[in-house]
């Protein structure tokens, strides 16, 4: 898997490139501990192409990747296969390569501004790959390498013969240059391939779950489902339901997004939801807080809420710590920054919407309701006319908020309308679990459906066919990672909502610490008796 050591120019020796890539010293992830890689259906088939041969014998490349960092997370997303040209690599039952190309794919990478990924495969081997003495050593010294050109750490892939991968980052300069395993390795198709690091995440034998007959997907179906870092963004009608569901399911990694308070106009639609919720002005991600807290099925459960909007600098820097975001949102803000990072960061977006019409007298027509799953391969939202781009800056300037904008809006314009009938907001939150089942456990081998669309009258389900229009900004953004445009920025109408429940009566605040102080007593009890009967 390396060159002959006389081959390997050292020190002095080195041929030179030039100077060495400084574009990217402002990056820090010296005090990251959670990596992740991701890569597109593309990329992915480009690299399995290469590295899994007919004849079974190890085979290496090297490729480029960006980076994309999230709050406590990097993500390397790896973009273009760099392939060998003739007599630059040689297989032999294992495989080497010349210093030509090293040398040519490193140059390659800083000059574009990319990261060098060195990819090699185990076609005996199966699941994670534990680096062991031969691929370390070869992967050092590439990384010093490597480091130098770019100005980013080397990216160390192995593929496993059953398609699955490994990965490991190597951070520091120099001799202290050193790998850090990643904790999982995304590919976003078709289908949502993840290969878990069991050394960092717990296996599926220290889980329990009620939940073990999961759509008959067996061990291996239940272990991804419980293992995915699943995120969902806005707990209305929708997300509230999609959030209870995913927590009894076994999802032991949720997090929760909303700036707004629960208000006694939600109490007929927001599952979970009381008087006294509405009274006390209790944010509702603290209402998801205590659903997942009461019906979370995951023996190590670790959900988080945020008193955020997706739109916000730190609400967007927390979401990209997630493998998966279910969108229950239904402003054009935040469609636009789901739709971002859905193709610039290779995080998948389940997306979905409602709208009812109604008859002169006032009495139901008919409903709609659609779900889809935004990744590369799919039509972005803007293209499927899912939200208006140029609203997207009248939010932003706090337009959507303000009474007397709203009031000059015709009646069928999308930001009048709140359709959240409970009993069709969970036809719209099983749509949405739909997709996420489809694309994770893949029935029959079938992953993402498309983009559908539901009649309430006709009960009937049909295929949207649409595609992005040519040069769709998206779909040319797909893996850029952190060199996208910044779809985020202050969100007045999140900071106001915050400073009010700041702001509320004496009384009000009193009422809410008593009563989350009965909440944290529950908390603690079921906690305490859960791990009584584990022991």
């Amino acid at each position: 898997m390396e060159p002959p050591a006389s081959k390997m120019a050292r020190g002095n020796e080195r041929p030179t490139l030039g100077c060495p890539c400084s574009f990217s010293s402002s990056l820090r992830i010296e005090n990251v501990t959670r990596f992740s890689v991701a890569m597109s259906g593309e990329a992915n088939s480009a690299l399995v192409d290469h590295l899994l041969r007919d004849d079974r014998q190890e085979d290496l490349c090297f490729a480029t990747w960006k980076p994309s960092s999230g709050f406590d997370r990097y993500s390397a997303l790896v973009e273009q296969l760099i392939p060998p040209r003739t007599g630059e690599r040689h297989v032999h039952g294992n495989a080497s390569f010349e210093p030509d190309y090293l040398l040519r794919a490193a140059e390659h990478a800083g000059k574009t501004g990319r990261g060098l990924v060195f990819g090699h495969s185990h076609p005996g081997g199966s699941g994670w790959q534990a680096l062991n003495s031969i691929d370390r050593a070869a992967e050092a010294r590439i990384a010093r390498l490597s480091s130098e050109v770019t100005g980013l750490p080397l990216l160390g892939l192995a593929l496993a013969g059953d398609r699955r991968w490994s990965a490991r980052i190597w951070t520091g300069r120099g001799r202290a240059i050193a790998p850090v395993e990643c904790e999982s390795v995304r590919v976003i198709g078709d289908v949502l391939s993840v290969t878990f690091n069991d050394g960092i995440y717990r296996s599926m034998k220290s889980l329990q779950h009620s939940s073990e007959r999961f759509i008959h997907g067996g061990a291996n179906t239940q272990a991804t489902i419980s293992r995915l870092r699943v995120a969902v963004a806005g707990v209305g009608s929708v997300g509230m339901a999609i959030v209870d569901l995913l927590a009894r399911t076994g999802v032991q990694s949720l997090g929760v997004f909303d700036f707004d308070s629960v208000e006694l106009i939600n109490l007929d639609r927001l599952r979970g939801a009381g008087l006294l919720d509405a009274y006390l002005m209790r944010p509702k991600v603290l209402v998801a807080r205590r659903l997942l807290d009461e019906g979370s099925t995951a023996r190590y459960p670790r959900h988080e809420v945020h008193e955020l909007s997706v739109c916000e600098p730190e609400g967007l820097s927390r979401l990209l710590d997630y493998d998966l975001i279910i969108s229950c949102v239904d402003r054009p803000w935040p469609r636009h920054v789901l739709n971002t990072i859905a193709y610039a960061d290779l995080i998948p977006v389940v997306e979905g919407g409602l709208i009812a019409f109604q008859k002169p007298d006032g009495s139901l027509r008919n409903a709609y309701w659609r779900s889809t799953i935004v990744r590369p391969g799919r039509p972005c939202l803007a293209c499927l006319g899912q939200y208006d781009s140029a609203l997207v800056q009248v939010e932003r300037d706090g337009c959507l908020d303000d009474p007397s904008y709203i009031a000059n809006l015709p009646d069928d314009s999308p930001v009048r309308r709140r359709e959240n009938v409970a009993a069709i907001s969970a036809a719209v939150a099983a749509a949405l679990l739909q997709q996420f089942v489809s694309y994770v456990a893949q029935p029959s081998g079938v992953g993402d459906p498309g983009p559908l669309r539901f009649n309430c009258r006709d009960h009937t389900v049909e295929r949207d066919t649409t595609v992005c229009v040519h040069g769709c900004p998206y779909q040319g953004s797909v893996g850029c990672g952190d060199a996208r445009l910044d779809p985020s920025s202050r969100h007045h109408a999140a900071e106001r909502a915050r400073r009010h429940r700041a702001a509320m009566p004496l009384m009000t605040r009193t009422a809410r610490r008593v009563d989350d102080e009965l909440v944290r007593t529950r908390r603690l009890l079921a906690r305490t008796i859960r791990q009584g009967r584990q022991s």
